[in-house]
């Protein structure tokens, strides 16, 4: 399972549960705060994240591809 697979599921799980719309919101935010120190300690350690699919990025110096 991926994690936005994973995270989509516990955000579908804390939404049903949840009855104080601050709760929801502050556990969302502790969440993304979580994945952005994660996402820093990995640059950190010089990891190499390696996604699947094509790059979003046009040609070189931001030109679209003719």
């Amino acid at each position: 399972m991926s994690y936005m697979q994973e995270f989509e599921a516990e955000l579908r799980q804390q939404y049903s549960e949840c009855t104080d719309e601050e709760v929801l919101f502050r556990w969302i935010c502790e969440k993304v705060l979580e994945s952005y120190r994660n996402g820093i300690t990995a640059g950190q350690k010089g990891t190499q994240v390696i996604r699947q699919g094509k790059s979003r990025r046009r040609g070189s110096f931001g030109k679209a591809e003719e």
